[in-house]
């Protein structure tokens, strides 16, 4: 996998497990509203070694500073879906293709946030998808229905809503992207 620079030190590329200290301290500067919304795994190394030692389905990307290699954006591709939200989706009548869907959770770091980084990282995962085979994007978990940002962003990428959900309380919508 290449790597593309956004800038003098800017860099959109793979995760590596030489970036998992990195990742670590990435995730806990995240705001407590930023945290809420980012769950697929747990904010501690051990669980973040073992999420991507256990599961070859999982690929982190990030963008990252070369020379400080502070980490400003970081999200994960699962190839196929998370069983957790197969049943809900498939109750829309959707029709999961564990060869040819993946699953999106994507996250900017607080300071970064509506600066266009989440764009740049998008538009480099899509290549790489499509070089993959991938026809859909789904949203792991779906996206609160009170974060309007994020469901603008969505929105713009090409995002549609397939459904509407509650988990612990709060009303969330899953969106899906048809690859073009």
């Amino acid at each position: 996998m290449s790597e593309v620079k956004i800038n003098k030190t800017m860099i959109v590329r793979q995760l590596e497990s030489t970036d998992f200290d990195n990742l670590l301290f990435y995730l806990e500067k995240l705001s407590a509203a930023t945290r809420s919304r980012f769950a697929p795994h747990a904010f501690d190394l051990p669980t973040i070694k073992l999420f991507y030692a256990t599961e070859s389905r999982n690929t982190g990307f990030i963008i990252d500073d070369s020379y400080s290699k502070e980490i400003v954006a970081y999200t994960i591709i699962k190839l196929g879906y998370v069983p957790k939200d197969k049943l809900r989706l498939e109750a829309y009548q959707f029709q999961l293709q564990p060869t040819t869907d993946c699953t999106f959770a994507p996250s900017v770091a607080d300071a970064w946030q509506g600066k266009g980084l989440g764009n740049l990282l998008f538009d480099f995962i899509k290549n790489d998808l499509r070089n993959k085979g991938i026809k859909r994007v789904i949203l792991w978990g779906g996206v609160q229905a009170s974060n309007a940002k994020a469901i603008n962003y969505y929105s713009k990428q090409g995002f549609r809503t397939i459904g509407k959900f509650v988990n612990k309380g709060i009303d969330n919508f899953d969106m899906v992207l048809e690859l073009e």
